[in-house]
């Protein structure tokens, strides 16, 4: 009898050190499987893999425990990322063929870099581009400042990338905005006049655009006497007063395009993921080391490093001019993408570089004109209700 107390007394004692032994409530947790009543080993069940939760506690505390496991610093997470950035291509073909415990998930980091980086540029109010553009009066010119015109006035316009608003606010501090105005509006058809094609140009456009593109609301291309093209947003050409002061908001705050840029970027990224999968496997094939399931996995790899690139080069512009760090992103990921595809893969060198560059020549295309279709959609309903 004594014996049988000992046995029991040691049996519950290793039990109660498997349940302490993961991060589930114990009180969620049993000594046999839920599901086929085996005695259980560890957090999952020998037998039928089931794991050892109930998962019957709050929603709030299920919700804390995702949002945990997918930012845990723990040591795997380090040596992924540490791999990925200076041995291209060995973490998503060890994880394919079956490391998965050595490596955080491609979900996983993916998801997290996904939320970094967005919740980061809309904590720091952080815009991929901005406009710098100033008026001034040309050299020589000496009228009223009521008399001046488009044609007494220059400009300088440059392209800028991560900036935060109050760097463009500080920026703008000095501007004087009436000269930029007077610009504007005596510019009214110039912008019109970008926005016309050819009739063959804009019938090879109409061709080649997904129907979802072509049909996107408020949008419309309609033929003029000359025999070209006007492009019409919201009911209003782009080059007309309201053009202008679209143009005039957009140089002080490119709100509109950041937050139309956060919303439908990770989106896109997303879904272009099972995307990149399919033109992967047309350019590269192998029954053995090229399965949809291996480009899936480098794919989203090389998503989570792409976010991990941008929040870097967010925080890198502060002490050099962003242009510089945009231009070394897209270097980099020149460089980088071959460089992964060939040890994942293992081919020459030839037909590895041909096949990236083609991959992201497609990608890069459809990924550009999918965001200017939605941009454009967001200013529309902007305009039509401005």
């Amino acid at each position: 009898m004594a014996t049988e107390l000992v046995d029991d007394s040691n049996e519950a004692a290793l039990v109660a050190a498997m349940l302490a032994s993961d991060k589930v409530p114990d009180k969620n947790q049993a000594g046999h499987c839920f599901s086929c009543d085996t005695p259980m080993k560890g957090l999952y069940c020998t037998e039928c893999g089931q794991k050892n939760d109930n998962y019957r506690r709050s929603i709030f505390a299920l919700a804390g425990e995702l949002i945990g496991s997918i930012f845990s610093l723990d040591s795997r997470i380090w040596q992924t990322w540490g791999n990925l950035l200076l041995r291209p291509g060995r973490v998503p073909r060890e994880f394919a063929d079956g490391a998965r415990t050595k490596w955080s998930s491609p979900v996983r980091i993916y998801l997290a870099m996904s939320i970094i980086l967005f919740g980061f540029m809309s904590w720091t109010n952080t815009h991929l581009m901005s406009l710098d553009v100033e008026a001034v009066v040309k050299d020589g010119v000496e009228k009223p400042y009521e008399e001046l015109t488009e044609a007494d006035l220059a400009t300088n316009w440059q392209t800028r990338f991560f900036e935060t608003q109050k760097d463009i606010d500080t920026r703008n501090a000095g501007r004087d905005f009436k000269l930029l105005d007077i610009w504007l509006k005596g510019n009214q058809d110039r912008l019109t006049e970008q926005a016309e094609v050819s009739l063959e140009e804009a019938a090879a456009i109409d061709e080649e655009l997904p129907e979802a593109l072509k049909n996107l609301p408020e949008t419309n291309v309609a033929k003029t006497e000359d025999g070209g093209f006007n492009i019409t947003i919201g009911g209003e050409r782009l080059g007309g007063e309201q053009g202008s002061r679209f143009m005039m908001n957009l140089i002080k705050s490119p709100a509109l395009l950041t937050d139309s840029f956060n919303k439908y970027l990770p989106r896109l990224m997303f879904f272009m993921m099972p995307f990149t999968m399919l033109l992967g496997a047309i350019f590269i094939r192998d029954k053995k080391r090229a399965l949809l399931f291996d480009h899936l996995v480098h794919a989203a790899y090389i998503h989570a490093l792409a976010f991990f690139l941008f929040l870097a080069g967010i925080l890198l512009s502060k002490v050099l001019p962003g242009i510089w760090v945009f231009r070394g992103i897209f270097i980099m990921l020149l460089i980088y993408l071959p460089w992964s595809l060939k040890r994942m893969f293992g081919r020459g060198w030839f037909k590895t570089i041909m096949a990236s560059y083609m991959v992201g020549f497609i990608y890069l295309f459809i990924m550009i004109l999918a965001l200017t279709g939605f941009i454009s959609w967001d200013i529309s309903k902007t305009l039509a209700l401005a």
